[in-house]
């Protein structure tokens, strides 16, 4: 197996939005990404909170949010924005999927300013959550792996906003292990961050964030980044360390005073798995960065010898490992060191 950077982000493993209509939410992205929702194996329960759906290689989810929206800043300009790959050849199949289905969108633009040149559109659902199809000049292996009829692929990118670059750029060095893309024609207000496998997280210099991101008080939009499965524990192991726990149930839908003040810090997972992680590790797997965006780390085993494919972990998996470790939940827990001491075996 190839020698991978211990703690770095393969890829973006999926991204939560939100939403003032499900139904509609439902509907827009099924027709444009050819999304198929998941079953509801909760009795009902989940859909009350919203849902998630999967395509190809991708998965994404939309969360009801019952108070209207924060304004977008609009095409090619709202953040954040989620993209994801297509090909050269299928951008006129995209852009006729977008006016069948009635969508915002721009006309296919030429650029290399985010690290890789590429041809991009920009559009947007009903909900003025912004997105790209993203057409690079050289596709990632596994980028559109079983992309299906619809021809859509893997997330490519997120873009994120910050009001300092350099403070992010230090911070996503520390806890995921990413560098910079060094190029002339990425301009001073933007930073981009490869990933490993393929795709990249960027983040644009603001002066006054948006209001779109569960720091600044919607229900839990976040982004899952994917990490080696036996990275999974000494990636938070150092997040645990540095970063304080917030006292903070994001599906609470209570204001947040000051919310921009705030630093980095952990929080509840508010699923009903990351309720149980936090109850046994007594540390939210949740963290925020400085500028109220919402990530978690997600675990995978790649497949064959690269990321191009690989095999997911969600968060029960872990928590039956740390199970095991302690017996039962209902034993007394070692301490967050002591339950990361042990590494899990590398497959």
């Amino acid at each position: 197996m190839p020698d991978f950077t211990p703690g770095t982000i393969h890829w973006i493993d999926h991204y939560v939005v939100c939403t003032n209509d499900i139904v509609r939410w439902e509907a827009f992205h099924s027709r444009i990404l050819g999304a198929r929702t998941e079953p509801d194996r909760s009795g009902g329960q989940m859909r009350k909170v919203g849902l998630f759906q999967n395509w190809a290689r991708g998965r994404h989810g939309g969360f009801i949010s019952k108070k209207p929206l924060p304004p977008t800043r609009g095409l090619g300009k709202g953040l954040p924005r989620y993209g994801f790959y297509i090909a050269s050849d299928d951008i006129d199949l995209h852009l006729r999927r977008l006016e069948a289905a009635g969508a915002l969108h721009d006309d296919p633009i030429r650029t290399s300013a985010e690290g890789d040149a590429g041809t991009v559109i920009h559009w947007q659902d009903p909900d003025g959550n912004q997105f790209e199809f993203w057409a690079p000049d050289v596709l990632p292996d596994g980028a559109m792996d079983d992309c299906g009829d619809e021809r859509v692929g893997r997330i490519s990118h997120g873009i994120f906003e910050s009001r300092d670059l350099d403070r992010t750029q230090a911070f996503f060095h520390r806890y995921c292990a990413l560098e910079p893309v060094k190029s002339a024609d990425i301009p001073s207000d933007t930073l981009v961050l490869r990933l490993a496998a393929g795709g990249r997280l960027m983040f644009r210099r603001v002066d006054t964030l948006e209001g779109r991101t569960t720091g600044c008080g919607l229900p839990d939009a976040h982004t899952a980044l994917l990490v080696h499965r036996d990275d999974f524990f000494s990636n938070y192991a150092r997040v645990w360390a540095e970063l304080p726990e917030w006292d903070f149930d994001p599906r609470d839908d209570k204001p947040i005073e000051n919310p921009h003040s705030l630093p980095p810090r952990t929080a509840l997972h508010a699923s009903p798995a990351g309720r149980k992680f936090r109850q046994i590790t007594q540390r939210g797997d949740d963290w925020f960065d400085w500028d109220t965006n919402l990530f978690h780390f997600y675990g995978a085993t790649p497949i064959g010898d690269s990321f191009a494919r690989y095999e997911t972990h969600a968060i029960d998996y872990y928590i039956n490992e740390l199970e095991r470790a302690h017996e039962s939940i209902a034993a007394p827990h070692a301490s967050v060191s002591e339950s990361i001491g042990t590494p899990l075996p590398r497959k």
